[in-house]
This record gives C-alpha cells, structure tokens and sequence, in this order.
C-alpha cells in the first residue's frame, strides 16, 4: 500500500470482504447507540413525567 486511504488499498486490493465486514460494523454500532439515545430520551421523559414539575402542580389538586 503506497500513500492512499487505508478503505481505498483494501477495495482495491480485493478486500471487499473485510471492507464490508467494517460498514456493517459500523452501523450495527450506529444502531445501538441510536437506539440507546431513544431509551434514554423516552426514561427521561418519564421520569419527568412523574416527578418532574409538571408532577408537582398536578399533586397539589388544581
């Protein structure tokens, strides 16, 4: 491999099959980080739901 991009040398040399290997890698990663970001979001709302402050004034009956 001379000076190029390292995913350029392996298409290039025939490594299309580790080239693959690495995208679906990266998107199962890409994935589960969204995914997670998506708990995240959704448990926080929850929480603030029940304890936030739109809990508080709901508690007090008006």
């Amino acid at each position: 491999m001379t000076g190029e991009a390292p995913l350029h040398a392996l298409a290039r040399d025939g490594g299309d099959g580790l080239l693959h290997h690495l995208l679906v890698d990266q998107a199962i990663k890409v994935a589960i980080v969204l995914v997670a970001l998506l708990v995240l979001a959704l448990g926080m709302r929850l929480i603030w739901k029940k304890a936030g402050r739109a809990g508080a004034s709901r508690r007090d009956g008006r």
